[in-house]
């Protein structure tokens, strides 16, 4: 059941701004649940948030504060930056016009931060909610587009890497991996909630809750996407040594719940043993796969680096760093990494950078950063820098005054450590996974701070009563 918030005056104004958010609410949940099962849907209900989000706000007195929420002031410096990138890339590239556009609006879907927030409330139950619906959105559009058992056995022993109904191996890893870190961090929540539930029905949401887990984890070793593999055991790492600091200081003094933790430790010690026995060998196949060619890059000496997974990466990487200097400010436009990749003459063994590109369809460079710097320069950086400080501040405010809860806090931290991680490897800001998970959990993180901010100048009406 959806709890919608207690009648703050930013949510409940007038009729307009009460039914706009419930009607919000309820397509902010449906856009979570149908990217990847429906592409047509999900867009559909994009395209409902947005203009209710407006609505809603213009519908209310202070409504120029609402405006200058942080997010705003960056949104309109972002775009301000479109209008002098887009028209340089259009006349450089015209055959990528109507990309380039496409491209500078995807970037801009990270500032969907706002309106999930907004319909989001500063409600726990909301937010949840919205997490929940992304992850059983992307586990049921795995299970029905994605391979059927069969062909997901003969993968797993042939050695190759399902797409699970994703664009590719790499963003069902990076997705499997972000379950897994916040089934991880709400499990105590969810087992104290779903005791409440009649019997039957609790052991139907703890087996559900189980099997997405069992997905999850599966999902995430047969897609051996290295940096998603990397991104969870960094996360782990730092959880274990948060909570051994917190023990050893005193802070989680109930036995109860160090059973609860030791017990954990067990499960997870008994799954990392399993999946050595089952994909020890690929594992180590796939880890160690490339020793050879980080060990030429170690060197210093480029020329000497082959062309592989890791070996394209340092090259496009190298190549993106000319591109900056030559145009450090602005960049080059949302999507002219296609053409300049292809036309690079950068020497990779007995061929080019931009050969191997085209040969093999390489058309990014694995990095989101390195994306936004060739995309929008120094510039546009900077504005995802602040971006990212502005909606980190507001998450540690909002926990230490209480409002957010810890373990939403917790996962909110771990899972940007993740994010970080997996996108030093891949682009994923510059597709669907990125906008969605960003979405949901920049969301969450901006949510608390917002209302508390709305609610300081926007009042009740005189002739309201408030509970």
């Amino acid at each position: 059941m959806i709890v919608f918030p207690s009648p703050v005056p930013a949510w409940n104004y007038n009729a307009t701004t009460r039914w706009c958010h419930r009607i919000g609410v309820v397509a902010l949940l449906l856009y979570m649940f149908t990217w990847l099962v429906s592409l047509e849907a999900t867009r559909a209900f994009e395209s409902l948030l947005v203009p209710l989000y407006l609505v809603a706000l213009l519908s209310q007195p202070g409504r120029g504060r609402a405006f200058g929420d942080p997010l705003w002031i960056l949104l309109a410096i972002w775009l301000a930056l479109q209008l002098v990138t887009l028209p340089a890339a259009i006349q450089m590239f015209p055959d990528y016009a109507r990309d380039e556009v496409r491209s500078m609006r995807q970037l801009s879907k990270v500032f969907m931060i706002l309106p999930i927030a907004w319909f989001m409330a500063g409600n726990i139950r909301i937010a949840l909610w919205t997490l929940t619906a992304l992850i059983l959105g992307m586990v049921l559009g795995a299970v029905f587009t994605g391979q059927d058992m069969e062909t997901l056995v003969r993968f797993v022993q042939e050695g190759k890497r399902p797409t699970l109904g994703f664009k590719n191996w790499q963003h069902a890893g990076v997705c499997a991996g972000g379950i897994l870190i916040a089934q991880a961090c709400f499990a105590r929540r969810f087992l104290q909630e779903s005791a409440d539930y009649q019997v039957t029905l609790k052991w139907l949401a703890r087996l559900g809750f189980v099997a997405v887990a069992g997905l999850s984890l599966f999902a995430w070793a047969i897609t051996m996407t290295r940096a998603s593999w990397l991104g969870v055991i960094v996360v782990a790492l730092l959880a274990l040594a948060g909570l051994l600091v917190m023990i050893m200081r005193g802070h989680i003094k109930s036995p109860r719940l160090l059973k609860q933790i030791l017990l954990s430790g067990l499960v997870f010690a008994v799954i990392a043993v399993a999946l050595g026995a089952l994909y020890g060998d690929q594992i180590a196949t796939r880890v160690f796969k490339e020793h050879d060619v980080i060990l030429e890059v170690l060197r210093g000496d480029l020329r000497n680096v082959p062309f592989s997974s890791i070996g394209f990466r340092i090259h496009a990487w190298h190549y993106g760093l000319q591109l900056v200097a030559e145009q450090p400010w602005f960049g080059w436009g949302p999507k002219s990494h296609i053409p300049l990749l292809l036309q690079s003459t950068n020497p990779v063994g007995d061929t080019t950078l931009g050969a191997i590109a085209d040969t093999y369809n390489l058309r990014h460079f694995h990095n989101s950063m390195m994306s936004l710097l060739i995309a929008n320069g120094v510039l546009g950086l900077a504005v995802w820098i602040a971006l990212t400080i502005t909606v980190g501040l507001s998450t540690w405010k909002s926990w230490r005054r209480g409002d957010m809860p810890n373990d939403m806090a917790i996962f909110v931290a771990l899972f940007f450590v993740f994010w970080f991680i997996v996108n030093l490897f891949e682009s994923y800001m510059n597709y669907r996974t990125g906008v969605y998970w960003i979405g949901a959990v920049g969301g969450m993180a901006y949510t608390f701070g917002m209302r508390r901010r709305l609610a300081r100048y926007i009042q009740p009406p005189p002739d309201r009563f408030y509970r």
